[in-house]
């Protein structure tokens, strides 16, 4: 419920303050990950963003405004992924562990590049 209404608000301040990174985002999959770190007793929470290799270096160039955003909302990072390597990976076993995320990360890293 937190992480959802927390997911929420994000997007709404990205779309509000800046328009560009919110075109960019909706070709991303955002979630926000728990952490729990027993020596404070306190959970932590972190935005991942999976993002397709062609819209990679777009991303990373608003990093930082990312970041800031996040911070605002009591987010500890932001943890930006390339799903095309995770989905890619012969290793990963992601798809007999966690199906509907691979299929959420292979829908990304197979969408098309948006124009800026």
């Amino acid at each position: 419920m937190i992480r959802e209404k927390l997911l929420e608000e994000y997007v709404s301040l990205v779309n509000k303050y800046y328009p560009h990174i919110s075109y960019l985002l909706s070709c991303c999959y955002l979630t926000v990950v728990d952490s729990w770190a027993e020596r404070q007793e306190k959970f932590y929470h972190y935005l991942a963003i999976y993002y397709s290799a062609r819209t990679g270096k777009n991303i990373l160039l608003y990093q930082k405004e990312l970041k800031e955003l996040a911070e605002n909302l009591g987010l500890v990072e932001v943890v930006c992924l390339n799903a095309t390597r995770i989905v890619r990976d012969p290793m990963s076993n992601l798809k007999k562990k966690n199906p509907r995320l691979w299929l959420e990360l292979y829908w990304i890293a197979t969408n098309i590049e948006p124009q800026i």
